[in-house]
């Protein structure tokens, strides 16, 4: 059995609605009939013209420097609408009375979203392989989890980066046939999670035996777009534009209800972010105009959503106290919002960071660090939103990896050229590690650990580990 075919599974009929609740507590259709097809078109025009734009602003940012560009990730243009939709569900989320209607930008996004959504409204078909094997197992049926956070991992505790580093080779870590999108370390730097940029896989590997830890998960009808461990280190969470399902560290099998949103077009878990103390989750994505909150034990919704105008990337401060959010068009920029109170706080401007591609807080929660759409890093104050210190400059061409040391004491960096390290208090530049073999760096993730570095190479399907020392 190919890894991309499904698995085995019995489907479920489809459904989808576009019905909304208006100002005056009564249901109304967004487009229905005649005009979805209209929204569709527009939809259309709008994905082109956004996808136009961000592959402009790739196309600037290295005309001056020379290193070849690589596609934005841009979701696949929606199939036509058919021509009737199911009623809604009963028990479809309605919008409170007296709230704003929906924008016109989440309507004819919603338009386009509901077919997306009523093509996977089916549960997934998910497989377990073991390295490349046609050993498929089906295991979409998950039952009920328990609670995550009671017994945290042990954190390994911080480390400062010598004075005079040097980047030793670990191990080379094969197995994805597409493209990798996602890197992402568990907390006590153990296992490391890689999934694939255009394709339902997802790996796991152990950072002791740099070998593949549980059987690939895959799925022929998602892209796991959002992926995150929780902070014990036993749940991985995976997110995309109408469900976020939960599975097991070790064993990669479902742990806990999925959470499916097939009767809301606007909802989305393009990206997932567990809270520090593992007590809540958040999401968001592109089509969303809301970042929502989760109890991590019940996956129910917890509290007031926070209005967004979409949110491609998600991150908690180490104190649980602020989130951060971006739009990586940079049509919202990076907002700031007080976890407890639910309020933004005062955003940093827009001209001066536009769409982020990486963000880091400092281990403290005083910094956050931000590489924008320029060739350097901004750090802005989670409280008030204002710059703090000198950028850290002269990379060439775009940020591709940003991170800081587990002591608070450096800030790590990436480009096209290597891996550049500065002083995390006076921003100044301290040394440049040229990666062995000339390998660019396309992206970066920093253990918990302290000491090893996983990246990639662009449209790698390759991973690379090493050793800072």
């Amino acid at each position: 059995m190919d890894e991309r075919e499904p698995s085995p599974e019995g489907g479920h009929g489809a459904t989808s609605s576009t019905g909304r609740t208006g100002p005056d507590g009564k249901t109304t259709e967004a487009d229905a009939g005649a005009g979805d097809g209209a929204a569709a078109g527009e939809l259309s025009q709008l994905r082109a013209e956004r996808d136009r734009l961000l592959a402009e602003r790739e196309r600037l940012r290295h005309e001056l420097n020379g290193p070849p560009s690589h596609p934005p990730r841009i979701p696949p243009e929606p199939p036509p609408l058919p021509p009737s939709h199911s009623p809604a569900a009963p028990d479809a989320p309605l919008r409170e009375a007296g709230a704003p209607s929906p924008s016109r930008r989440r309507l004819l996004i919603g338009a386009g979203a509901a077919v997306l959504i009523a093509a996977v409204a089916v549960p997934t078909g998910i497989a377990l392989l073991d390295g490349d094997t046609d050993d498929a197992k089906d295991t979409a049926r998950a039952k009920p989890g328990t609670r995550d956070f009671d017994t945290p991992p042990p954190t390994p505790p911080p480390v400062a980066i010598p004075a005079d580093p040097q980047l030793r080779p670990l191990a080379t870590l094969k197995g994805h046939k597409g493209d990798i999108g996602t890197l992402r370390f568990s907390p006590d730097g153990k296992t490391l999670a890689s999934s694939e940029a255009h394709d339902g896989v997802l790996r796991l590997w152990d950072m002791t035996t740099h070998r593949q830890r549980a059987k690939a998960l895959l799925s022929s009808l998602v892209v796991f777009k959002g992926v995150a461990f929780s902070p014990d280190g036993r749940t991985v969470a995976t997110g995309h534009e109408s469900r976020a399902q939960f599975w097991d560290a070790t064993t990669l099998r479902p742990r806990g209800k999925e959470i499916a949103k097939h009767d809301d077009p606007f909802l989305s878990f393009e990206t997932i972010a567990f809270s520090p103390d593992g007590t809540i989750f958040a999401t968001s994505g592109f089509i969303d105009q809301e970042i929502r909150f989760y109890d991590a034990a019940t996956h129910r919704q917890k509290g007031t959503p926070l209005e967004s105008k979409g949110a491609d990337k998600l991150v908690f401060s180490p104190d649980g106290k602020t989130l951060a959010s971006v739009d990586e068009s940079g049509m919202d920029g990076v907002r700031l919002w007080d976890v407890a109170n639910r309020t933004q706080r005062p955003q940093p401007p827009n001209d001066v960071f536009g769409g982020s591609n990486h963000m880091a807080f400092s281990p403290d929660s005083t910094a956050l660090a931000v590489a924008g759409s320029s060739t350097d890093v901004r750090f802005v104050d989670p409280l008030t939103g204002k710059e703090r210190g000198r950028p850290l400059d002269s990379h060439v061409g775009s940020v591709t990896g940003l991170a800081y040391a587990t002591d608070g004491k450096s800030v790590l960096t990436a480009d096209y050229r290597g891996l550049h390290l500065w002083d995390a208090a006076t921003h100044k530049h301290r040394a440049t590690l040229t990666v062995p073999g000339d390998t660019s760096i396309a992206q970066l993730a920093f253990s918990p650990d302290g000491r090893t570095l996983a990246t990639l190479g662009f449209q790698d399907k390759t991973i690379h580990l090493w050793r800072l020392e």
